[in-house]
């Protein structure tokens, strides 16, 4: 009875140590698609989640509105991304300054490849966020805080196992036919954990469009190097993909960088994402 006592205590002094009161639901905003999935598998439903960016929408080119932040400003916490994926935070950070919002960026931790904001396409990468968020729910949700860490653990099992899956099939592919066309440099971290090299039209940002130089430069590249597939992604517009593809004479895959949706009433989760992904790379390159 003793230690029964002890232990009731212990979570009430605890419970005093966070944000929230035991049976008091978070209040948790992400950035984009990608944070909310992980946040939401966390949680699991014990808060409420909300993402910024509308499904169908690409989050390089999306910015708050007024009433955007104004919901914002009911949080407890925002969970961005940070390295350049959301240029508005700062204008945020600022204009909520002296709220009580907690700004947490996910990708403090994890080693920086460059200006590749993608982190999450590197599933080890996943593990790191996923703790954050975890120890952040645990905090201002105390009396919840062993079931976010079993939540978390449950997703460092289908992490390690995904992982293991991209290895066991990337490994198989001969490092000369392990290279890959994409529209824009995305996939630096998917493609550093696994040793492939992609090729990309454009730069980190999707919304640009190459010059008639850079379309020739990727062509003769395609045929060059005997290349069947080329990779779009399903938030941009594939018209400048296809265009290059007519004329490579090579065909359209989809790579998606897990941004978001295509459209609302359509939710995806990471794993699945990230295994129709390995699944296309796969066929590209050559292992049907």
């Amino acid at each position: 009875m003793k230690k029964i006592i002890t232990a009731i205590a212990l979570v009430l002094l605890l419970a005093g140590c966070g944000v929230n009161k035991m049976g008091d639901r978070p209040r948790i905003y992400t950035s984009f698609y990608a944070l909310y999935d992980f946040a939401s598998d966390i949680s699991g439903g014990m808060a409420d989640i909300y993402n910024m960016v509308p499904a169908g929408t690409e989050p390089h080119d999306w910015e708050p509105t007024v009433q955007d932040m104004a919901r914002l400003n009911d949080a407890e916490v925002l969970f961005y991304n940070g390295m350049g994926m959301e240029g508005w935070i700062d204008k945020v950070k600022a204009s909520l300054e002296g709220s009580d919002v907690d700004f947490v960026e996910l990708s403090e931790g994890i080693e920086k490849k460059g200006s590749d904001p993608h982190i999450w396409l590197d599933p080890l990468n996943v593990k790191t966020m996923c703790r954050t968020i975890t120890d952040k729910l645990s905090y201002i949700d105390v009396g919840n805080s062993l079931y976010y860490e079993e939540n978390y653990n449950a997703c460092v099992l289908k992490l390690d196992a995904l992982d293991k899956k991209y290895r066991s099939v990337i490994d198989a592919v001969p490092k000369e036919k392990r290279k890959i066309v994409v529209s824009h440099e995305a996939y630096g971290y998917l493609c550093d954990a696994y040793g492939i090299e992609q090729i990309a039209v454009e730069g980190i940002g999707a919304e640009s469009e190459p010059s008639p130089s850079r379309v020739e430069e990727i062509v003769n590249y395609i045929k060059a190097n005997d290349i069947k597939y080329i990779f779009y992604e399903k938030l941009a517009s594939p018209k400048v993909m296809q265009t290059i593809a007519d004329e490579a004479g090579c065909r359209l895959l989809p790579l998606d960088p897990f941004e978001g949706p295509a459209s609302e009433g359509s939710p995806e989760d990471y794993v699945s994402v990230m295994e129709q992904n390995l699944e296309n790379l796969k066929l590209a390159f050559g292992d049907e």
